[in-house]
């Protein structure tokens, strides 16, 4: 009624107060009420004058919301009770291998934890979150998954939340709102900071104590973003998201994941066999025979991810701090140095490990690459040069033997040795992107991609490498 209040207002005389119920609603609201709730517009006539003075004072929906979140917080809380609890959407065990599912028998075991719930519309609110157990097979359902041993399956489709820490649930369109702006290239910390923003002003905050932190993190934000897109997936593919239910939280989803991603690169997704006459062409060639081709657009920069820093080598990183994976890990106590062996050095000061050894040139080189990575100019560089060497390495196996024996990094970036003055200095070849073509001049030397000839008058620096940072490998389509 709250809505129509305004409706009903309107045609009324001018000089009848709006404190007061009117007594007769237009003939408009009659008909809309007769029909909405299939009764004759006499019955709702008939109606109006008997509840008339009570409908017209009831609150709107966002009143009435308020007050029982108010209400909870008062009252509700010192009791155990909150707004939002959530349950298992099942009441029954689902395990059709336990007798207790062929009885149909009830879950009656429960237990209750405290949890926090982030509501798109209305903030972070306290609730419990409440399992059920059978009895009988042991299994545990939560509120977005069952647990049997040490597995955790996701039930069908898609929950109002979404478990994204074990006290912590984030509302469904909060996280579908948090995917559509990391889509627009929005980072998960900002995700975080601009929902602690728009809910400061909440009049329903929750200012009384409770267990747990009542601000969404970065972390969450990505778990949230991870369980959904997996959760669709699986519906999509009409299967159900299974995971283990031990181990550290940033570790549970990477097998499904992976799964998925495998999964994408044997089938495809169904955008890719789509093909119309705006992105297709078909020609005949001189044959005779059609022909199709599609466009493939690109900007010339492609992310890539980062990988072991031994050249094609496949094995994951632990962490994306880690130059090595486990089965280079070794080389993390050795010398970055290309060619040097030596054990690296500690420092004096703060016991932290080098990655350079005890040689004073060596440690030139280290100190040269530390100033070298604060500088934005030598992030830039890095992300230009990753796809020139990934587009030499795509092309090594097409092309002759004599080109195979180009190191690959050769273009990216060294360090040189003045011997005279023992100076070292990082240089970094300029590098401009092109899509398709060589960045070469027609009339160009190849020998001279790294630069123009050395002065023959002059002594020229001795050239080296070393491997201080992770590699990163992407693919150019």
């Amino acid at each position: 009624m709250h809505l129509l209040k305004d409706n009903i207002l309107q045609p009324q005389p001018h000089t009848k107060p709006i404190t007061i119920t009117p007594e007769v609603i237009p003939p408009l609201i009659t008909t809309f009420l007769a029909r909405s709730f299939n009764i004759s517009v006499d019955m709702v006539d008939y109606l109006w004058e008997i509840v008339k003075d009570l409908v017209w004072t009831l609150p709107s929906a966002a009143e009435e919301q308020t007050e029982e979140e108010i209400s909870f917080m008062i009252h509700g809380h010192p009791l155990g009770l909150t707004a939002h609890i959530l349950y298992p959407p099942v009441k029954t065990c689902i395990n059709p291998e336990c007798t207790a599912w062929q009885l149909g028998s009830l879950l009656k075991k429960e237990q209750q934890q405290c949890v926090v719930v982030f509501t798109n519309a209305s903030g972070a609110h306290p609730a419990w979150s409440v399992h059920l157990k059978c009895r009988v097979c042991n299994t545990n359902y939560h509120h977005n998954y069952s647990v049997r041993g040490k597995t955790c399956m996701y039930y069908g489709g898609m929950l109002s939340h979404i478990q994204v820490a074990e006290h912590q649930y984030v509302e469904l369109k909060l996280a579908m709102q948090c995917i559509d702006l990391m889509q627009i290239a929005v980072l998960a910390t900002n995700c975080a900071r601009l929902y602690e923003i728009a809910q400061a002003c909440s009049s329903t905050r929750c200012n009384k104590p409770w267990q747990f932190l009542t601000s969404l993190t970065t972390r969450e934000v990505l778990d949230a973003f991870v369980i959904v897109s997996l959760l669709d997936h699986q519906q999509a593919q009409g299967g159900k998201l299974q995971v283990p239910h031990d181990g550290d939280q940033k570790d549970r989803y990477t097998a499904a994941m992976h799964a998925c991603t495998k999964q994408i690169m044997i089938h495809g997704q169904e955008e890719l066999p789509h093909a119309c006459y705006r992105c297709m062409r078909i020609f005949a060639s001189p044959d005779g025979t059609l022909q199709s081709t599609e466009v493939i657009v690109t900007d010339g920069i492609t992310v890539g991810w980062p990988c072991c820093a031994i050249p094609q080598c496949k094995n994951p990183l632990v962490t994306n701090h880690c130059r090595y994976c486990l089965e280079h890990q070794n080389l993390e106590c050795l010398c970055a140095m290309e060619g040097c062996t030596q054990a690296v050095t500690s420092d004096l000061k703060t016991g932290k490990s080098q990655k350079a050894c005890n040689d004073p040139v060596h440690a030139k080189m280290e100190v040269a690459n530390t100033k070298s990575s604060r500088t934005g100019k030598s992030k830039t560089q890095r992300n230009k040069i990753v796809k020139l060497n990934n587009a030499m390495d795509s092309s090594v196996h097409d092309i002759t033997n004599e080109v195979e024996s180009i190191p690959l990094q050769d273009g990216d970036e060294w360090y040189e040795h003045e011997i005279a003055t023992g100076a070292v200095c990082l240089v970094q070849a300029s590098v401009t992107m092109s899509t398709g073509v060589s960045d070469l001049a027609p009339n160009e030397p190849s020998d001279h991609v790294n630069g123009p000839p050395a002065c023959p008058g002059k002594d020229a620096p001795v050239k080296l490498k070393a491997v201080f940072l992770l590699a990163i490998r992407c693919h150019v389509g």
